[in-house]
């Protein structure tokens, strides 16, 4: 097309000939932002679990779609909803109950040049939404405005969230929101996602969003082509205004839908006009309406955005300095990540684990369910429920409670403080020449940080990386070599009693086997990483709420999902064992575990444990630890580790990169996982290593 955008978007044949409308009616609210500025937390606070993913045609992503779910601070809003139907509001919610809201990918501008901002545009073209809600970050409101000018073009009603405005209030950011509400004719609403503040009156404004009024003038000879186009475009379903803008910009998808609306002799003559001005034009027009909508907005935020002079540097910000510079950064997160493993390890994993175990299950329950069981008359349910193997009690629901639930909660409740002080944005700036030798750029820290936490959900986050290549990159090192965190939990439990060199070699083995992963991708995989841009947000004292408010979240969402496979995993393999089968895997796995890896026969069953959820098989671990050495603990640790993961990480893997691509991942870290389990166990047999 004639402006030509850096990145060209799939062909006709990949993303179909012909648009097609998704979902979407005149009642939807399409949330619409920048990256980083909250919006999924927005969208989740508003949805709770009432959402579901949509496939967007010829892309491997999803748009998330979930249904406005008031609390009880809302409901005002929703009986109000009532007088606005009959009062003639243009939106009432949806005949159902509440309108859907649409969470389209975070986006900096609607012409695209990744896949992501693909998927966002498309919500505006495809997905026909009634409305936008527009998330900005307050800090920053230039690069919101910019977007909002441009989305504006669409005509559709329209009201602005000012998101993170404690972390605003903090930097002593404020903003005219009423002179701003004049200019553009949009409702402004200031709020705290995480925490919740502000929805409730957002909920009231969903009501009656208004039409923007963006005031943006164009260099005439745009302008000029703009009328001529929305005189040729008019009667298609999208606003004529918004399809000309787009076409100007070399928006391919939006040419397909001018063909399937109104038909191909339109879109010639329409691809006329936009040819003959790209010809007359020095630069691409995409770049010169991008300039004229981010200048628009620079000039509205100088006006309306008031910033303290800047004294003297906190203490907390020349913290975050140092924490950048490529000097005093990696001593600094040596000493995070050694006083994160102090915290978890030791006094979570360690400590709290040790006297749950000894004063409450040991010490009270046991006693008082060996007495009831006595009153059972069948043994075999007594066997089911108790067996010190393989009972669902022991083996599944008290590992899980004793075992999984405290590590969890020291481990979220380090990592959230990390996240909210913006530690965890500085560290992704300070290791971005360091991910760049593996493919990825300083974003992939957060995939990575997030894979120590769930794999599950690190494989949906690298969706925040720019291009499939970088995803690809991104999932293996993640499946080949990141414990979650129940595993890590677990491995930090039994290394806790070993010399200092398991911890040592088994977290050596991780790192190194993780960088060797994404170098061999990096030079095998064609393409480059893409440039690496993130704004840091400001260093300050966590918020105790926000940080114990996401770490119970995080904790309870983990042990909702797991405990059930922890019980079933025990029932499974309680009646697998009395049939013989155990026995029967384990004489077949004999040549492998006990001759390749040097491990006794009951590996097998943490084997088994771990392809079903790998906190499950590390438990099951620990619950035998006594019939191993220490070299077959770590061995054992090594090979879990690298194993194929749990089953809803293989699912979302086949979902996110698709049945090829994810078989080969799969065989690849199940191949590799027994070839370095067998490689630390030659080498540390040959120099006489034992761990003791």
């Amino acid at each position: 097309m004639g402006s030509g955008n850096k990145k060209s978007e799939p062909s006709v044949e990949q993303r179909g000939s012909r648009p097609s409308k998704l979902f979407g009616n005149q009642r939807d609210f399409l949330l619409l932002g920048n990256l980083q500025t909250g919006k999924s937390t927005l969208f989740r606070r508003m949805c709770g679990d009432l959402h579901d993913d949509v496939a967007i045609p010829g892309s491997s992503l999803t748009i998330v779609r979930g249904r406005y779910s008031p609390s009880p601070l809302d409901r005002i809003a929703v009986v109000g909803s009532l007088l606005a139907r009959l009062r003639g509001v243009r939106r009432p919610p949806s005949a159902e109950g509440q309108p859907w809201l649409i969470d389209a990918p975070g986006t900096a501008t609607l012409f695209p040049q990744s896949e992501e901002e693909m998927v966002a545009r498309d919500a505006l073209l495809l997905m026909n939404p009634g409305a936008i809600i527009l998330v900005a970050d307050e800090k920053n409101l230039s690069r919101s405005l910019a977007l909002l000018l441009h989305a504006a073009q669409f005509g559709l009603p329209t009201l602005v969230v000012l998101n993170m405005a404690d972390e605003a209030s903090l930097q002593g950011v404020t903003i005219d929101t009423e002179w701003l509400s004049e200019q553009l004719n949009v409702d402004f609403v200031r709020t705290v996602a995480l925490e919740g503040r502000g929805v409730a009156d957002l909920s009231r404004r969903l009501l009656a969003p208004r039409l923007p009024n963006p005031g943006v003038t164009f260099p005439e000879a745009i302008e000029s082509s703009l009328q001529q186009l929305e005189s040729i475009l008019a009667g298609a379903r999208i606003a004529p205004r918004a399809l000309a803008v787009q076409l100007l910009g070399g928006d391919e998808t939006a040419a397909r839908l001018v063909k399937a609306d109104l038909g191909e002799a339109v879109l010639t003559d329409a691809m006329a006009v936009v040819d003959s001005l790209a010809a007359a034009s020095a630069r691409p027009l995409d770049v010169i309406l991008t300039e004229v909508f981010h200048d628009h907005a620079g000039r509205l935020a100088a006006r309306a955005v008031t910033r303290p002079p800047v004294e003297r540097v906190p203490l907390l910000e020349r913290f975050g300095r140092l924490a950048q510079h490529p000097l005093s950064g990696p001593l600094i997160a040596a000493l995070v990540v050694a006083a994160a493993y102090l915290f978890v390890g030791k006094l979570g994993a360690t400590l709290v684990v040790d006297w749950l175990n000894a004063t409450l299950f040991e010490g009270i329950l046991y006693p008082i369910l060996d007495g009831l069981m006595e009153l059972v008359p069948w043994p075999i349910v007594v066997d089911a429920l108790m067996d010190r193997d393989f009972g669902v009690l022991p083996s599944g629901l008290f590992l899980a409670f004793g075992l999984v639930l405290p590590v969890l909660l020291f481990f979220y409740f380090a990592f959230a403080l990390l996240r909210d002080s913006g530690y965890l944005a500085r560290l992704s700036v300070l290791l971005d020449r360091l991910f760049r030798m593996v493919g990825l750029n300083g974003k992939g820290v957060l995939p990575l940080a997030m894979g120590f936490s769930c794999v599950t959900m690190a494989l949906i986050t690298t969706r925040m990386l720019e291009s499939r290549r970088e995803r690809i990159i991104a999932s293996l090192i993640l499946l080949s070599g990141v414990p979650c965190a129940p595993l890590l939990g677990v491995m930090l439990v039994i290394l806790g009693d070993m010399p200092v060199s398991a911890p040592l070699v088994v977290f050596g083995v991780i790192a190194f086997q993780m960088l060797l992963a994404g170098w061999a991708a990096n030079r095998l995989l064609p393409g480059l990483t893409a440039d690496f841009i993130m704004e840091v947000p400001q260093m300050r004292v966590p918020r105790v709420r926000a940080v114990l408010r996401l770490t119970v979240l995080q904790t309870y969402h983990f042990m909702k999902e797991a405990v059930p496979y922890f019980v079933l995993a025990s029932l499974v393999l309680f009646v697998f064992d009395r049939v013989g089968g155990l026995t029967l895997i384990e004489r077949i796995a004999h040549p492998l575990t006990h001759g390749v890896l040097g491990l006794p026969d009951e590996s097998v069953q943490v084997f088994i444990k771990t392809l079903i959820r790998r906190e499950n098989g590390a438990t099951e671990l620990e619950h035998l630890s006594g019939g191993f050495t220490n070299l077959q603990l770590v061995v054992t640790m090594v090979v879990m580790t690298f194993l194929t993961p749990c089953v809803n990480a293989i699912i979302v893997l086949f979902k996110e990169r698709g049945p090829k691509v994810g078989a080969v991942l799969l065989v690849f870290v199940s191949t590799y996982a027994v070839l370095v389990g067998a490689m630390v166990y030659f080498v540390c047999s040959t120099l006489g290593i034992t761990f003791s």
